[in-house]
């Protein structure tokens, strides 16, 4: 049973993987505030920072074109104060592209959303690797092909 209180916010996190892995990339930024605060340290070592909205969308558009990707969240877990909500949830992200062997990555991931106007925006995500498999160069292999 769905906890109809939480669901806008399950479904702003689905609607926006979903986006992601069809490429519609419009839609996938419409989930986003204007700025986000994105952590993928546990997976690249890059420090966290604050990127535009359409920059964040932009480069996975860019990383990701001769790509196929598939991502599952689930086990969402809920945390609300006022008009702010924490969520965190698993992930399984696979990647695959012809002539590559393929990758996948699987974590948790913690978001934070601001409502706006009756609507929710992912102001900040984090990745929380657990571990990966197959082709961990998948992404710089696909670049530079």
């Amino acid at each position: 049973m769905v906890d109809s209180a939480h669901f806008p916010l399950q479904q702003t996190i689905i609607k926006m993987v979903n986006a992601i892995d069809t490429k519609q990339w419009k839609d996938a930024k419409s989930h986003f505030d204007e700025e986000v605060t994105v952590d993928y340290s546990s997976l690249n070592h890059q420090p966290k920072a604050n990127v535009a909205r359409g920059d964040l969308v932009g480069g996975w558009q860019h990383a990701l074109e001769k790509a196929s990707t598939h991502h599952m969240v689930s086990n969402f877990d809920y945390s609300l104060q006022g008009d702010v909500a924490f969520i965190e949830c698993h992930v399984y992200a696979c990647h695959q592209a012809d002539g590559f062997e393929g990758w996948d990555c699987f974590g948790r991931y913690q978001f934070e959303l601001v409502e706006r106007q009756g609507k929710w925006f992912i102001a900040a995500m984090t990745l929380i690797v657990h571990g990966q498999k197959g082709n961990p160069n998948f992404l710089a292999q696909l670049q530079g092909a």
